[in-house]
Protein backbone atom coordinates (compact mmCIF):
# COMPACT_ATOMS: atom_id res chain seq x y z
CA UNK A 1 0.00 0.00 0.00
CA UNK A 2 1.55 3.25 -0.60
CA UNK A 3 1.24 6.76 1.14
CA UNK A 4 0.26 8.41 -2.58
CA UNK A 5 -2.54 5.47 -3.31
CA UNK A 6 -6.23 6.40 -3.05
CA UNK A 7 -6.93 3.50 -0.49
CA UNK A 8 -4.51 4.69 1.71
CA UNK A 9 -5.64 8.33 1.66
CA UNK A 10 -9.20 8.37 1.63
CA UNK A 11 -9.84 4.90 3.61
CA UNK A 12 -6.89 3.20 5.80
CA UNK A 13 -5.53 6.57 6.73
CA UNK A 14 -8.75 8.18 8.11
CA UNK A 15 -9.96 5.25 9.93
CA UNK A 16 -6.48 4.79 11.79
CA UNK A 17 -6.32 8.33 12.93
CA UNK A 18 -10.20 8.37 14.12
CA UNK A 19 -9.10 5.23 15.91
CA UNK A 20 -5.95 6.43 17.43
CA UNK A 21 -7.53 9.20 19.06
CA UNK A 22 -10.57 7.50 20.50
CA UNK A 23 -9.04 4.00 21.83
CA UNK A 24 -7.41 3.95 25.25
CA UNK A 25 -3.49 3.87 25.22
CA UNK A 26 -2.83 0.29 25.86
CA UNK A 27 -5.46 -0.92 23.01
CA UNK A 28 -4.82 1.87 20.62
CA UNK A 29 -0.98 0.28 20.79
CA UNK A 30 -2.62 -3.27 19.56
CA UNK A 31 -5.02 -1.27 17.32
CA UNK A 32 -1.71 0.00 15.49
CA UNK A 33 0.19 -3.68 15.36
CA UNK A 34 -2.70 -4.57 13.87
CA UNK A 35 -3.33 -1.45 11.49
CA UNK A 36 0.56 -2.02 10.63
CA UNK A 37 0.61 -5.93 10.17
CA UNK A 38 -2.69 -5.38 7.08
CA UNK A 39 -1.30 -2.00 5.82
CA UNK A 40 2.41 -4.92 5.29
CA UNK A 41 0.25 -7.42 4.62
CA UNK A 42 -1.86 -5.93 1.73
CA UNK A 43 0.88 -6.23 -1.17
CA UNK A 44 3.58 -8.38 0.84
CA UNK A 45 1.13 -11.14 2.43
CA UNK A 46 3.01 -14.02 1.42
CA UNK A 47 6.50 -12.80 2.88
CA UNK A 48 4.97 -11.78 5.64
CA UNK A 49 6.34 -15.32 7.70
CA UNK A 50 9.57 -13.51 7.23
CA UNK A 51 8.92 -10.50 9.28
CA UNK A 52 7.64 -12.76 11.86
CA UNK A 53 9.77 -15.46 11.99
CA UNK A 54 12.45 -12.67 12.01
CA UNK A 55 10.57 -10.79 15.18
CA UNK A 56 10.81 -13.90 16.72
CA UNK A 57 14.48 -14.57 16.45
CA UNK A 58 15.36 -11.50 17.36
CA UNK A 59 12.56 -11.58 20.55
CA UNK A 60 13.42 -14.43 22.14
CA UNK A 61 16.90 -14.33 21.02
CA UNK A 62 17.45 -10.54 22.97
CA UNK A 63 15.53 -12.29 26.36
CA UNK A 64 18.59 -15.01 25.99
CA UNK A 65 21.20 -12.50 25.79
CA UNK A 66 20.03 -10.57 28.72
CA UNK A 67 19.95 -13.52 30.47
CA UNK A 68 23.74 -15.05 29.83
CA UNK A 69 24.67 -11.23 30.24
CA UNK A 70 24.18 -11.45 34.30
CA UNK A 71 26.56 -15.14 34.16
CA UNK A 72 30.22 -14.04 33.76
CA UNK A 73 30.94 -17.62 33.12
CA UNK A 74 28.92 -17.68 29.69
CA UNK A 75 30.57 -14.76 28.16
CA UNK A 76 31.53 -17.09 25.21
CA UNK A 77 28.50 -18.74 24.75
CA UNK A 78 26.74 -15.26 24.87
CA UNK A 79 28.84 -13.90 21.96
CA UNK A 80 28.36 -16.80 20.31
CA UNK A 81 24.26 -16.63 20.71
CA UNK A 82 24.82 -12.71 19.09
CA UNK A 83 26.60 -14.07 16.49
CA UNK A 84 23.90 -16.62 15.65
CA UNK A 85 20.87 -14.37 16.20
CA UNK A 86 23.20 -11.45 13.41
CA UNK A 87 23.46 -14.81 11.05
CA UNK A 88 19.63 -15.22 11.12
CA UNK A 89 19.16 -11.95 10.24
CA UNK A 90 21.93 -11.78 7.88
CA UNK A 91 20.87 -14.91 6.18
CA UNK A 92 17.21 -14.23 5.52
CA UNK A 93 18.13 -10.71 4.16
CA UNK A 94 20.67 -12.26 1.81
CA UNK A 95 18.42 -15.09 0.96
CA UNK A 96 15.96 -13.04 -0.56
CA UNK A 97 17.99 -10.06 -1.83
CA UNK A 98 21.55 -11.58 -3.23
CA UNK A 99 21.08 -15.08 -3.40
CA UNK A 100 20.08 -14.91 -7.42
CA UNK A 101 22.56 -12.40 -7.68
CA UNK A 102 25.65 -14.32 -6.27
CA UNK A 103 24.60 -17.12 -8.49
CA UNK A 104 24.48 -15.56 -11.64
CA UNK A 105 27.88 -14.48 -10.31
CA UNK A 106 29.69 -17.82 -9.83
CA UNK A 107 27.87 -18.97 -13.02
CA UNK A 108 30.01 -16.28 -14.78
CA UNK A 109 32.95 -17.09 -13.10
CA UNK A 110 32.62 -21.02 -13.56
CA UNK A 111 30.44 -20.88 -17.01
CA UNK A 112 27.87 -23.21 -15.97
CA UNK A 113 25.50 -23.16 -13.28
CA UNK A 114 26.08 -24.08 -10.00
CA UNK A 115 22.91 -23.62 -7.74
CA UNK A 116 19.57 -22.42 -9.87
CA UNK A 117 18.05 -19.05 -8.94
CA UNK A 118 15.45 -18.79 -6.48
CA UNK A 119 11.70 -18.35 -7.63
CA UNK A 120 11.39 -15.65 -4.69
CA UNK A 121 10.32 -11.96 -4.43
CA UNK A 122 11.97 -9.00 -3.01
CA UNK A 123 9.63 -8.60 0.33
CA UNK A 124 9.10 -5.05 0.40
CA UNK A 125 11.41 -3.30 3.24
CA UNK A 126 13.22 -6.05 4.10
CA UNK A 127 16.60 -4.19 4.43
CA UNK A 128 14.91 -1.75 6.81
CA UNK A 129 12.95 -3.76 8.99
CA UNK A 130 16.08 -6.27 9.43
CA UNK A 131 18.59 -3.40 10.13
CA UNK A 132 16.01 -1.83 13.03
CA UNK A 133 16.26 -5.57 14.62
CA UNK A 134 19.78 -6.05 14.31
CA UNK A 135 20.52 -2.60 15.99
CA UNK A 136 18.02 -3.67 18.56
CA UNK A 137 19.90 -6.91 19.26
CA UNK A 138 23.35 -5.19 19.02
CA UNK A 139 21.66 -2.47 21.38
CA UNK A 140 20.77 -5.28 24.27
CA UNK A 141 24.02 -7.39 23.75
CA UNK A 142 26.08 -4.37 24.09
CA UNK A 143 23.93 -3.27 27.31
CA UNK A 144 22.46 -0.08 25.82
CA UNK A 145 18.93 -1.72 26.26
CA UNK A 146 17.10 -4.24 28.44
CA UNK A 147 15.62 -6.80 26.56
CA UNK A 148 11.76 -6.14 25.81
CA UNK A 149 9.60 -8.52 27.55
CA UNK A 150 6.66 -7.36 26.00
CA UNK A 151 6.64 -8.96 22.39
CA UNK A 152 3.67 -6.67 20.96
CA UNK A 153 5.40 -3.47 21.91
CA UNK A 154 8.74 -4.89 20.14
CA UNK A 155 6.34 -6.25 17.24
CA UNK A 156 4.68 -2.55 16.91
CA UNK A 157 8.22 -1.05 16.55
CA UNK A 158 9.31 -3.02 14.33
CA UNK A 159 6.07 -2.97 12.04
CA UNK A 160 5.04 0.71 12.73
CA UNK A 161 3.79 1.41 9.17
CA UNK A 162 4.74 5.17 8.72
CA UNK A 163 8.50 3.90 8.76
CA UNK A 164 8.61 0.26 7.89
CA UNK A 165 8.79 0.22 4.51
CA UNK A 166 11.80 2.96 3.90
CA UNK A 167 12.46 4.14 7.02
CA UNK A 168 13.78 6.35 8.82
CA UNK A 169 15.88 3.25 11.06
CA UNK A 170 14.50 3.78 14.35
CA UNK A 171 16.23 2.91 17.46
CA UNK A 172 14.14 0.82 19.43
CA UNK A 173 14.84 3.17 22.44
CA UNK A 174 13.33 6.12 20.83
CA UNK A 175 10.37 3.94 19.87
CA UNK A 176 9.76 2.53 22.67
CA UNK A 177 9.87 5.53 24.75
CA UNK A 178 6.57 6.16 22.57
CA UNK A 179 5.00 3.37 22.60
CA UNK A 180 4.93 3.06 26.31
CA UNK A 181 3.64 7.01 27.02
CA UNK A 182 3.03 9.34 23.87
CA UNK A 183 0.41 12.08 23.14
CA UNK A 184 -1.34 13.65 20.35
CA UNK A 185 -2.06 16.88 20.89
CA UNK A 186 -3.88 19.52 18.45
CA UNK A 187 -0.05 21.14 17.39
CA UNK A 188 1.16 18.23 17.04
CA UNK A 189 -1.44 16.69 14.82
CA UNK A 190 -1.45 19.77 12.39
CA UNK A 191 2.23 19.72 12.24
CA UNK A 192 2.15 16.78 11.47
CA UNK A 193 -0.10 17.20 8.94
CA UNK A 194 1.42 19.59 7.46
CA UNK A 195 4.89 17.56 7.00
CA UNK A 196 2.56 15.06 5.27
CA UNK A 197 1.00 17.04 3.10
CA UNK A 198 4.41 18.94 2.18
CA UNK A 199 5.81 15.18 1.22
CA UNK A 200 3.05 14.03 -1.06
CA UNK A 201 3.59 16.99 -2.63
CA UNK A 202 6.91 16.41 -2.93
CA UNK A 203 6.85 12.92 -4.13
CA UNK A 204 3.25 13.11 -6.16
CA UNK A 205 3.89 16.98 -7.94
CA UNK A 206 8.00 16.79 -8.23
CA UNK A 207 9.40 13.69 -7.98
CA UNK A 208 6.73 11.65 -10.45
CA UNK A 209 7.30 14.19 -13.36
CA UNK A 210 11.08 13.85 -13.28
CA UNK A 211 10.88 10.04 -13.08
CA UNK A 212 8.36 9.83 -15.78
CA UNK A 213 11.15 11.34 -18.40
CA UNK A 214 14.32 9.44 -16.75
CA UNK A 215 12.12 5.75 -16.90
CA UNK A 216 11.08 7.02 -20.69
CA UNK A 217 14.78 7.70 -21.96
CA UNK A 218 16.74 4.74 -19.95
CA UNK A 219 14.51 2.20 -21.66
CA UNK A 220 16.57 2.86 -24.51
CA UNK A 221 20.01 1.51 -25.30
CA UNK A 222 22.66 3.50 -24.03
CA UNK A 223 24.78 3.73 -26.88
CA UNK A 224 22.07 5.86 -28.20
CA UNK A 225 21.48 8.37 -25.82
CA UNK A 226 23.55 11.84 -26.59
CA UNK A 227 26.02 12.76 -24.18
CA UNK A 228 23.38 15.96 -23.71
CA UNK A 229 20.50 13.85 -22.71
CA UNK A 230 22.43 11.73 -20.58
CA UNK A 231 23.43 15.07 -18.04
CA UNK A 232 19.43 16.33 -18.47
CA UNK A 233 18.52 12.82 -17.39
CA UNK A 234 21.25 12.47 -14.85
CA UNK A 235 19.97 15.85 -13.24
CA UNK A 236 16.52 14.76 -13.54
CA UNK A 237 17.05 11.89 -11.37
CA UNK A 238 19.16 13.54 -9.21
CA UNK A 239 15.76 15.84 -8.34
CA UNK A 240 13.69 12.72 -8.59
CA UNK A 241 15.38 10.31 -5.56
CA UNK A 242 15.71 13.62 -3.34
CA UNK A 243 11.93 14.83 -3.67
CA UNK A 244 10.92 10.78 -3.80
CA UNK A 245 13.00 9.64 -0.93
CA UNK A 246 12.92 13.13 1.12
CA UNK A 247 8.91 12.96 0.45
CA UNK A 248 8.60 9.68 1.91
CA UNK A 249 10.44 10.62 4.96
CA UNK A 250 8.36 13.95 5.54
CA UNK A 251 5.46 11.92 4.80
CA UNK A 252 6.72 9.39 7.66
CA UNK A 253 7.57 11.65 9.92
CA UNK A 254 4.21 13.51 9.27
CA UNK A 255 1.98 10.08 10.13
CA UNK A 256 3.90 9.32 13.55
CA UNK A 257 3.25 13.28 14.69
CA UNK A 258 -0.26 12.53 13.97
CA UNK A 259 0.07 9.12 16.24
CA UNK A 260 1.79 10.30 18.65
CA UNK A 261 5.24 8.99 17.51
CA UNK A 262 8.38 11.16 17.20
CA UNK A 263 10.43 9.90 14.40
CA UNK A 264 13.80 10.48 13.02
CA UNK A 265 14.80 13.32 11.08
CA UNK A 266 16.03 11.35 7.69
CA UNK A 267 17.23 14.32 5.44
CA UNK A 268 18.43 17.93 6.23
CA UNK A 269 19.29 19.56 2.46
CA UNK A 270 21.64 17.60 1.19
CA UNK A 271 22.03 19.11 -2.29
CA UNK A 272 23.66 22.14 0.14
CA UNK A 273 26.74 19.83 1.21
CA UNK A 274 30.22 20.74 0.54
CA UNK A 275 31.64 18.07 0.32
CA UNK A 276 31.01 14.18 0.12
CA UNK A 277 31.22 13.45 3.91
CA UNK A 278 28.81 16.36 4.37
CA UNK A 279 26.23 14.83 1.84
CA UNK A 280 26.67 11.40 4.14
CA UNK A 281 25.61 13.31 7.06
CA UNK A 282 22.59 15.01 5.04
CA UNK A 283 21.43 12.53 3.18
CA UNK A 284 19.27 9.30 4.62
CA UNK A 285 20.58 10.37 8.26
CA UNK A 286 19.37 7.24 9.71
CA UNK A 287 21.20 4.55 7.41
CA UNK A 288 24.34 6.77 8.25
CA UNK A 289 24.31 6.94 11.38
CA UNK A 290 23.44 3.15 11.56
CA UNK A 291 26.43 2.25 9.60
CA UNK A 292 28.60 4.46 11.94
CA UNK A 293 27.18 3.15 15.08
CA UNK A 294 27.31 -0.66 14.45
CA UNK A 295 30.10 -0.71 11.53
CA UNK A 296 32.53 2.17 11.05
CA UNK A 297 33.00 2.41 15.30
CA UNK A 298 33.07 -1.27 16.14
CA UNK A 299 35.71 -1.05 12.90
CA UNK A 300 38.04 0.99 14.87
CA UNK A 301 36.35 4.11 13.07
CA UNK A 302 39.46 7.07 13.01
CA UNK A 303 41.32 5.66 15.60
CA UNK A 304 43.82 3.24 14.65
CA UNK A 305 45.38 5.47 12.37
CA UNK A 306 45.04 7.13 8.97
CA UNK A 307 45.37 3.85 7.00
CA UNK A 308 42.74 1.93 8.80
CA UNK A 309 40.37 4.52 8.86
CA UNK A 310 40.85 4.85 5.11
CA UNK A 311 40.20 0.89 5.13
CA UNK A 312 37.27 1.26 7.56
CA UNK A 313 35.48 4.48 5.07
CA UNK A 314 35.96 1.63 1.97
CA UNK A 315 34.18 -0.92 4.52
CA UNK A 316 31.19 1.20 5.10
CA UNK A 317 30.42 2.33 2.03
CA UNK A 318 31.03 -1.09 0.22
CA UNK A 319 28.44 -1.81 3.30
CA UNK A 320 26.24 1.01 1.95
CA UNK A 321 26.11 0.23 -1.59
CA UNK A 322 26.02 -3.53 -1.12
CA UNK A 323 22.72 -2.72 1.13
CA UNK A 324 20.99 -0.82 -1.71
CA UNK A 325 20.87 -3.65 -4.01
CA UNK A 326 22.25 -6.90 -5.27
CA UNK A 327 24.20 -5.98 -8.52
CA UNK A 328 27.93 -4.63 -9.65
CA UNK A 329 26.16 -1.43 -10.18
CA UNK A 330 25.72 -0.36 -6.50
CA UNK A 331 28.84 -2.28 -5.43
CA UNK A 332 30.70 -0.10 -7.49
CA UNK A 333 28.48 3.26 -6.51
CA UNK A 334 29.60 2.20 -2.98
CA UNK A 335 33.48 2.03 -3.83
CA UNK A 336 32.93 5.50 -5.53
CA UNK A 337 31.39 7.31 -2.92
CA UNK A 338 33.96 5.67 -0.46
CA UNK A 339 36.88 6.27 -2.72
CA UNK A 340 36.03 10.13 -2.57
CA UNK A 341 35.31 10.32 1.18
CA UNK A 342 39.18 8.52 1.66
CA UNK A 343 40.62 10.96 -0.73
CA UNK A 344 38.35 14.03 0.64
CA UNK A 345 40.06 12.75 4.36
CA UNK A 346 43.69 12.79 2.55
CA UNK A 347 43.95 15.41 0.58
CA UNK A 348 41.38 17.02 -1.16
CA UNK A 349 38.31 18.56 1.55
CA UNK A 350 41.77 20.55 3.26
CA UNK A 351 41.89 22.16 -0.88
CA UNK A 352 38.40 22.42 -1.25
CA UNK A 353 38.57 24.87 1.51
CA UNK A 354 41.12 27.25 0.31
CA UNK A 355 39.17 27.48 -3.12
CA UNK A 356 36.43 29.70 -3.62
CA UNK A 357 33.02 28.57 -2.80
CA UNK A 358 31.98 28.08 -6.17
CA UNK A 359 34.16 25.29 -6.73
CA UNK A 360 32.71 23.37 -3.77
CA UNK A 361 29.61 23.66 -5.33
CA UNK A 362 30.58 22.94 -8.84
CA UNK A 363 32.19 19.67 -7.19
CA UNK A 364 29.58 18.64 -5.60
CA UNK A 365 26.88 19.08 -8.12
CA UNK A 366 29.35 16.62 -10.54
CA UNK A 367 30.22 14.55 -8.14
CA UNK A 368 26.45 14.12 -7.00
CA UNK A 369 24.93 13.46 -10.43
CA UNK A 370 27.80 11.01 -11.21
CA UNK A 371 27.01 8.96 -8.52
CA UNK A 372 23.30 8.88 -9.09
CA UNK A 373 23.33 8.09 -12.62
CA UNK A 374 25.50 5.22 -11.78
CA UNK A 375 23.37 4.49 -9.31
CA UNK A 376 20.01 4.43 -11.24
CA UNK A 377 21.79 2.31 -14.34
CA UNK A 378 20.35 -1.08 -14.16
CA UNK A 379 23.26 -2.93 -14.38
CA UNK A 380 27.64 -1.92 -14.33
CA UNK A 381 28.24 -1.92 -18.05
CA UNK A 382 25.03 0.10 -18.83
CA UNK A 383 25.97 2.69 -16.15
CA UNK A 384 29.43 3.05 -17.67
CA UNK A 385 28.40 3.30 -21.34
CA UNK A 386 26.29 6.01 -20.44
CA UNK A 387 28.58 7.69 -18.34
CA UNK A 388 31.17 7.42 -21.61
CA UNK A 389 28.42 9.03 -23.72
CA UNK A 390 28.18 11.94 -20.87
CA UNK A 391 31.96 12.97 -20.30
CA UNK A 392 32.38 12.62 -23.78
CA UNK A 393 29.47 13.91 -25.44
CA UNK A 394 28.80 11.81 -28.19
CA UNK A 395 25.82 12.20 -30.50
CA UNK A 396 22.85 9.83 -30.12
CA UNK A 397 19.75 9.56 -31.97
CA UNK A 398 18.18 10.72 -29.19
CA UNK A 399 19.03 13.81 -28.07
CA UNK A 400 18.31 16.30 -25.22
CA UNK A 401 15.67 18.37 -27.84
CA UNK A 402 13.27 15.08 -27.81
CA UNK A 403 12.57 15.34 -24.06
CA UNK A 404 12.91 19.08 -23.09
CA UNK A 405 9.30 20.19 -22.92
CA UNK A 406 8.22 23.78 -21.20
CA UNK A 407 6.31 21.76 -18.17
CA UNK A 408 9.22 19.40 -17.47
CA UNK A 409 11.92 22.52 -17.46
CA UNK A 410 9.21 24.58 -14.96
CA UNK A 411 9.31 21.75 -12.82
CA UNK A 412 13.05 21.16 -12.90
CA UNK A 413 13.88 24.65 -11.96
CA UNK A 414 11.32 24.46 -9.44
CA UNK A 415 13.16 21.74 -8.24
CA UNK A 416 16.19 22.65 -8.18
CA UNK A 417 15.32 25.79 -6.27
CA UNK A 418 13.22 23.73 -3.27
CA UNK A 419 16.01 21.11 -2.91
CA UNK A 420 17.77 23.61 -0.85
CA UNK A 421 18.59 26.86 -2.35
CA UNK A 422 15.51 28.69 -1.25
CA UNK A 423 15.63 27.46 2.22
CA UNK A 424 19.10 28.63 2.37
CA UNK A 425 18.44 32.01 1.02
CA UNK A 426 15.56 32.10 3.60
CA UNK A 427 16.27 30.53 6.96
CA UNK A 428 13.58 31.40 8.33
CA UNK A 429 11.49 29.08 5.39
CA UNK A 430 13.55 26.72 6.52
CA UNK A 431 12.84 27.20 10.27
CA UNK A 432 9.20 27.13 9.92
CA UNK A 433 9.17 24.01 8.27
CA UNK A 434 10.64 22.45 11.67
CA UNK A 435 8.70 24.86 14.10
CA UNK A 436 5.73 22.46 15.43
CA UNK A 437 3.97 25.01 17.06
CA UNK A 438 3.59 27.39 14.48
CA UNK A 439 0.44 26.30 11.65
CA UNK A 440 -1.39 29.69 10.69
CA UNK A 441 -4.56 29.58 9.04
CA UNK A 442 -3.15 31.34 5.73
CA UNK A 443 -0.86 28.53 5.17
CA UNK A 444 -3.44 25.99 5.58
CA UNK A 445 -4.94 27.30 2.74
CA UNK A 446 -1.63 26.82 1.04
CA UNK A 447 -1.66 23.19 1.84
CA UNK A 448 -4.67 22.39 0.85
CA UNK A 449 -4.27 23.54 -2.76
CA UNK A 450 -0.99 21.34 -2.49
CA UNK A 451 -2.98 18.19 -1.58
CA UNK A 452 -5.48 19.13 -3.68
CA UNK A 453 -3.30 19.12 -6.65
CA UNK A 454 -0.99 16.32 -5.57
CA UNK A 455 -4.74 14.41 -5.70
CA UNK A 456 -5.27 15.27 -9.21
CA UNK A 457 -1.82 14.46 -10.36
CA UNK A 458 -2.15 11.20 -8.49
CA UNK A 459 -5.62 10.48 -9.76
CA UNK A 460 -4.83 11.42 -12.99
CA UNK A 461 -0.71 9.43 -13.23
CA UNK A 462 -0.09 5.60 -13.57
CA UNK A 463 3.25 6.54 -12.69
CA UNK A 464 3.51 5.89 -9.00
CA UNK A 465 6.43 4.12 -7.70
CA UNK A 466 8.33 5.00 -5.02
CA UNK A 467 12.30 4.24 -5.32
CA UNK A 468 13.47 2.85 -1.61
CA UNK A 469 10.50 0.17 -2.13
CA UNK A 470 12.95 -1.96 -3.69
CA UNK A 471 15.87 -1.71 -1.44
Amino acid sequence: MLFSSMLFLWLFLPAVLIFNLILPAKCSNLFLLAASLVFYAWGEQEYIWVLACSLAVNYFGALWLERLGKRKEQTGLRRLTFVGILGVNLLLLGYFKYFNFLSELAQKLVTREMVPAAETVLPVGISFFTFHMISYTADVYLGKLPAERRFLDLALSISFFPKMIQGPIERYGNMSAFIRERHVTPEGFAYGARRFIYGLGKKVILANQFGSVVDKVLAVPMDQISGGLGWYIGILYTLQIYFDFSGYSDMAVGLGKMLGFGLTENFNYPYLAKNVGEFWRRWHISLSSWFKDYVYIPLGGSRKGQARTCLNLMIVFICTGVWHGAGLSFIAWGLYYGGLQVAERLFLRDRLKKLPGAVSVVYMALVTVVGWTMFRADSLTRGLLLLKQMFLFRPGIYDVSMYVTRRTTLFMVLGILLCGPVQAAFPRLKAHMYDETSVHLGEWVWLLLVFSYSIVMAVGSTYNPFIYFRF
